[in-house]
């Protein structure tokens, strides 16, 4: 006969039992009392019943009250376990505060990276734009099909625009904005601000109202209107104190009055510059807004794409019947104008705009810090494990004391819990640090930069992260214990602590996939790291040391027109840039509209002399660039045929052009002299006129280093008046040192010049790599720290078999093994795992990698030589994680070992 153990445990309350229980005694009590007084026993029986009442409804009552009571002391005895629990788990990281320490630090740094990633992505792609009901705003984009098939967005012209306020019923509101700077203020304090002009609608399609005041009013978009500005409320805190007596007040705004009418709640900067386009120099935040207004001319004007548009649409219209509608005016439009043209309208979802760009990027970081996570958390499952192995003779007496297989598997899952929140109330600390850090590695380049930070998102993550770990880590230590061997550890005294060869092999199972996933990690970050090496030895066409860039406004508050103004223009900047070339210290110095690696892009068609006409819209086309005195000089730009821009260019009848490397390679036959060639540019500023190529230079990047050369056109200031350019001045020494010398002389030509984006050519270089090298900075310190875990991890293991089978080496060593023989034996235990890992990580990453083509340049996403060098890395430094394990192995006296034993 087995002899069974009583357990407290096993009885159970059963409210229907205990109830019939105590109503049957009851009753046999007053029966007895009766019985007592004289009566028959099936009388007594009787009378018991009838005066105890309604017996079945007594013992529903009764059943109700008692299962009520007995769920709540349940649930009383569950909270006092889990206290219990959780006071213990507290008492034994505090015993083993090694343990404890490396096990939440690994958990910290695991939790703080991922949630410092998921922070940006949450705030770039997850959490929804800070406008009402985001997901019915689309941007409007005219959609061009060049003869090649590439699609490319471009801007409105007022007239597309004015055709689909008048035609469209699929948006409840349009709108059209702009970039427009503006000098703030009228004397010393003078600050050059990033502003918008835009239609009144835009705070409609936005669902924005101003904080204080109120919007444009139509009446202030028409020709003639009132003057009035709206502004942001961190410029209304830092220039004007915060008083609410701003709205009505006057502001000077480009040498002009304009009445405040409103201040924007907290937050609000649309548009901001990194989530639209950098051809159209929208500032990194908008601070200033004023009307936009069409007069009847602007209204036909086709030509001019130049317009930003935005549009809210009708609640009942589908995004797809809102795309047909708007193409269909299109093709009215083209029906009687240009039916060769391939035009289109392009709706493009707001948060699309906004964060489509870097979406596949940050996705990829995400799926990196993930990684991390997981060799951090298997770290840690190894540390788990190896501790509850070494706990069975304390499990095997709370077992003998009664708790079950659950109570002791929630004691473990609780315990895990406890360790996994501590990881997560640090790594969310580290994760508020990290994440600044990231952000300083892209100033002004990530998107929704303001939506960034911690929110009930993110927590929630960090709690999951958290809930999944501890249960995770503790269902795992709970498998390690040996249930059927817990009565065995008390006779055994717990000497041997050896798990099975299946917990062995899951060990050794979590050390090769972390090694297996910091080799893929380790991949990915050299890959980046070649092609960031590659575009830095891009030559960008011209030479940025020495080289000092500031960007110089006139102001302009009124309607820009260049035929009326153009001629001050143009004067005032040629003397200045002439003024700066004979100043002390001053190499060379020139101007231009769009600066190198701004993105800036400005551009259109052109006729060659002597070719038949093209179909309209697929003839050849350039982008230009307006420049001003010895800009090729000053930027070391090569002149490779003809000549530069001198004084005969800027004779009124003059009409000459600069062309890059590739325009003459893409229009003009090989062979075939290219200065000399007449074109006629069908850009705003030629009227038709026929203009001779005087000289080529060599192709400069004007989007970023990875781009492919596009034919550019440059234009003297003369022909082509702008009302700002970027003035570029070569010094002799650090050309920061002639930032006082620039603004004197531009104020000696005209006070009302304003000068922004004060940085040295260096710089700008520097910047147009921020997102590569925030990518390839990122992904290598996870690849780094993936790999220092993973080294550790191995570390353990083999430290573990190494104890595991001391006794074994001790025989081997008293039956003449050399120490060298068993170093030799530890280390291919430990190559085994590293080959295996790097086996498995070499595969892995052949599948993966190749997500990254996208962000690589000049490097396969299959690079042997990559793939080599990082297996080689990877398998030497593992390999030398087994030495310090080896060697303490080789030490074993064999007499003490067998004795001990």
């Amino acid at each position: 006969m087995t002899k069974k153990t009583f357990r407290i445990t096993d009885s159970h309350p059963d409210p229907k039992r205990d109830v019939d229980d105590e109503v049957a005694f009851h009753l046999e009590m007053r029966t007895r009392e009766f019985i007592e007084q004289g009566m028959s026993a099936e009388e007594a029986r009787r009378k018991a019943a009838a005066s105890f009442g309604d017996v079945q409804s007594i013992r529903s009552d009764l059943r109700a009250d008692r299962a009520h009571r007995n769920d709540e002391l349940r649930r009383r005895d569950w909270w006092h376990g889990v206290q219990m629990d959780v006071q213990y788990a507290f008492r034994s990281l505090r015993k083993n505060p090694v343990f404890a320490l490396a096990s939440i630090a690994t958990l910290a740094l695991g939790i703080g990276a991922t949630l410092a990633v998921f922070t940006v992505v949450n705030g770039v792609l997850v959490r929804p734009l800070p406008y009402k009901d985001p997901s019915s705003i689309a941007m409007v984009w005219i959609a061009e099909t060049n003869k090649e098939g590439v699609t490319s967005n471009l801007p409105l012209t007022s007239g597309f625009f004015n055709d689909l306020q008048r035609d469209s019923r699929s948006f409840e509101h349009l709108a059209a904005f702009r970039a427009w700077s503006y000098l703030l203020g009228g004397g010393a304090d003078d600050e050059t601000i990033s502003g918008a002009r835009v239609s009144p609608a835009l705070f409609d399609v936005l669902g924005v109202r101003p904080l204080l005041g109120q919007p444009f009013t139509r009446e202030a978009a028409v020709p003639g209107g009132p003057r009035v500005v709206i502004i942001s409320y961190p410029l209304w805190q830092r220039r004007f104190g915060g008083k609410a007596s701003i709205v009505g007040q006057q502001v000077s705004l480009s040498r002009e009055s304009f009445t405040v009418v409103g201040v924007m709640p907290p937050g609000f900067a649309f548009p901001r510059g990194a989530e639209l386009p950098a051809p159209f120099g929208f500032g990194l935040r908008t601070d200033i807004w004023t009307p936009l207004v069409f007069d009847s001319t602007d209204l036909q004007n086709y030509g001019t794409m130049n317009l930003s548009a935005v549009g809210r649409r009708v609640a009942a219209v589908a995004p797809d019947a809102a795309q047909s509608e708007v193409s269909s005016i299109m093709r009215r439009f083209l029906a009687q104008v240009a039916p060769q043209m391939k035009l289109d309208y392009r709706l493009v979802p707001l948060s699309d705009q906004a964060s489509g760009k870097v979406r596949r990027s940050l996705l990829i970081l995400l799926g990196s810090v993930l990684f991390l996570l997981v060799i951090a958390c298997a770290n840690v499952a190894s540390l788990l494990v190896a501790r509850a192995t070494s706990r069975q003779r304390e499990l095997a007496v709370r077992a003998a004391l009664g708790a079950g297989r659950g109570r002791i598997a929630r004691q473990l899952v609780t315990e895990n819990l406890v360790l996994a929140s501590a990881g997560a109330v640090l790594g969310v600390a580290i994760s508020y640090w990290a994440t600044k850090v990231m952000l300083s590695l892209v100033p002004g380049s990530m998107p929704r930069a303001d939506d960034i930070g911690l929110d009930w998102r993110v927590l929630s993550f960090a709690a999951a992260v958290t809930l999944v770990a501890g249960v995770i880590f503790g269902v795992a230590a709970a498998y390690t214990v040996r249930w059927t061997r817990l009565s065995a550890e008390l006779h055994s005294g717990g000497t041997r602590t050896t798990g099975g060869h299946g917990r062995r092999l899951g060990r050794q199972l979590l050390v090769t996939a972390e090694v297996a996933l910091s080799l893929m990690l380790l991949i990915g970050a050299a890959l980046l790291t070649r092609s960031f090496v590659r575009l830095q030895q891009v030559q960008p066409g011209f030479d940025p040391s020495n080289l000092l860039t500031v960007g110089v406004s006139m102001p302009i508050a009124g309607r820009f027109d260049p035929v009326r103004d153009g001629p001050k223009w143009s004067a005032s900047f040629n003397q200045a840039t002439a003024r700066i070339n004979q100043a002390s210290g001053v190499v060379a110095a020139g101007a231009i509209s769009s600066l190198p690696l701004s993105g800036i892009l400005e551009g259109g068609g052109l006729r060659i002399t002597g070719r038949a006409p093209d179909p309209p819209g697929q003839g050849p086309h350039a982008q230009y660039n307006v420049v001003s005195g010895n800009y090729f000089r000053a930027a070391r730009v090569p002149v490779i045929a003809g000549r530069a821009f001198d004084l005969s260019d800027d004779a009124p009848d003059a009409a000459s052009i600069m062309v890059n490397r590739e325009f003459v390679r893409k229009y003009f036959p090989a062979g075939t002299e290219a200065v000399g060639q007449t074109v006629t540019p069908t850009f705003t500023f030629t009227s038709g006129r026929l203009h001779t190529i005087v000289g080529v230079v060599e192709n400069v990047k004007q989007v970023s280093l990875d781009d492919d050369p596009t034919p550019q056109v440059y234009v003297p200031q003369s022909q082509l008046s702008y009302p700002g350019l970027t003035f570029v001045v070569r010094t002799a020494g650090d050309p920061l040192t002639a930032v006082p010398l620039l603004k004197r002389e531009l104020r000696a030509v005209d006070p009302t010049f304003s000068t922004h984006d004060v940085r040295t050519m260096q710089d700008v270089l520097d910047h147009s790599l921020e997102r590569q090298r925030f990518s390839m900075t990122l992904i290598g310190v996870f690849a780094t720290t993936a790999l220092v875990l993973a080294i550790v991890g191995l570390y353990g293991v083999i430290a573990l078999i190494v104890g595991q089978r001391k006794r074994e080496i001790g025989v081997r060593l008293a039956l003449g093994a050399r120490p060298a023989d068993v170093v030799r034996m530890v280390l291919t235990e430990g190559s085994r795992l590293s080959l295996a890992g790097v086996a498995l990580g070499v595969i892995g990453a052949l599948a993966l990698t190749r997500v990254l083509g996208s962000m690589l340049y000049d490097v396969s996403t299959t690079d042997t030589v990559t793939f080599v060098s990082a297996a080689l890395i990877v398998l030497i430094v593992s390999t030398a994680a087994g030495f310090g394990p080896a060697r303490r192995a080789s030490r074993v006296d064999p007499t003490v070992t067998l004795r001990s034993d």
